[in-house]
């Protein structure tokens, strides 16, 4: 083999990896649900797609967008195919034990349904958290029957946690200009 072939092969196998490695959101397997500066409307609201976050744990991925709307206010729209939730709010939370079942938690009954841990995998535009923080999710509704998400933020020196409260929203209620 002459040495250009080697070279070549080398080179090769080094860009290989480096996508394999470091994938950006031009070269994910599954791309994100649309583009950072992205504008568009929700029930008539028009947003422009700030930033996003994708999450992977051993049962799958999904990811979540920060929006801002034509009023200034930020909502996290997360979507998981064919599931879609909008939260229109968040509220920094102590942290503490949150365990699945019922839980009084700034003197709300919230229910948790599943609990998990979380990696977030790549990321785009603005983002809360940088790629491989590791985050605890809990999933559930409150009395209202609102779809709640809590999230402890795992990070190295502390630990945040926020509660979001938001509702399913249809695909078809998403309209995305570019």
């Amino acid at each position: 083999m002459s040495i250009f072939k080697k070279i070549k092969r080398t080179l090769d196998f080094e860009m290989w990896k480096r996508k394999k490695d470091d994938k950006t959101t031009l070269d994910l397997d599954s791309p994100l649900t649309f583009k950072v500066g992205s504008v568009g409307e929700i029930f008539d609201d028009e947003f422009e797609n700030l930033g996003q976050v994708r999450y992977e744990w051993g049962g799958g991925m999904w990811d979540e967008c920060l929006l801002e709307m034509k009023d200034g206010k930020k909502k996290w729209l997360l979507v998981d195919e064919p599931r879609f939730i909008l939260f229109n709010e968040e509220i920094f939370i102590p942290a503490g034990n949150i365990n699945n079942g019922w839980n009084l938690i700034n003197n709300r009954k919230i229910f948790v349904e599943s609990k998990r841990k979380t990696t977030a995998t790549n990321t785009a535009g603005y983002a809360e958290v940088k790629v491989g923080t590791d985050v605890q999710c809990y999933d559930g509704y409150d009395e209202g029957k609102n779809f709640i998400s809590i999230r402890e933020y795992l990070g190295k020196y502390e630990k945040n946690t926020v509660l979001r409260t938001g509702r399913k929203i249809s695909r078809f209620e998403i309209e995305i200009y570019g």
